[in-house]
């Protein structure tokens, strides 16, 4: 896990009403593994990389943050409390200074199990930008 990945899991595990609404840590890079039980928050980078504006060292990263719940209304309250986690607020990035963090886009989305069962998204893009 990159700094910038385990930031922002180390910032999602330590949120005390995340945790709840999930029932435990259930928040994972990349993929839930198969068979995870609902509801799980999934997060990985979408793209970005490096500024060439000046002889800084500077990053513009989007990050895509997701819950998935049996219901829409229980993933949007995870993804809520995702939010309440991540916008505008300052993450601790090792050997960064994180210049912000903010959600720049909202998604919403229901897949099916193979088994007919549906499976309810609601996340969004995070812009993280590093110097």
């Amino acid at each position: 896990m990159n700094e910038v990945a385990q930031s922002i899991f180390s910032t999602l595990v330590a949120g005390t009403a995340l945790v709840s609404l999930l029932g435990g840590t259930a928040i994972y890079q990349q993929q839930a593994p198969n068979g995870t039980p609902l509801p799980y928050v999934v997060f990985n980078k979408q793209s970005g990389g490096p500024e060439y504006v000046d002889p800084h060292d500077r990053r513009d990263l989007v990050y895509y943050v997701r819950a998935y719940a049996e219901s829409a209304k229980a993933a949007g309250a995870i993804d809520s409390a995702c939010e309440n986690l991540l916008h505008r607020q300052s993450i601790v990035v090792t050997g960064w200074n994180t210049v912000q963090c903010y959600r720049t886009t909202d998604l919403e989305s229901v897949d099916n199990r193979p088994d007919g069962e549906p499976v309810f998204m609601s996340g969004g893009f995070y812009r993280v930008r590093i110097t």
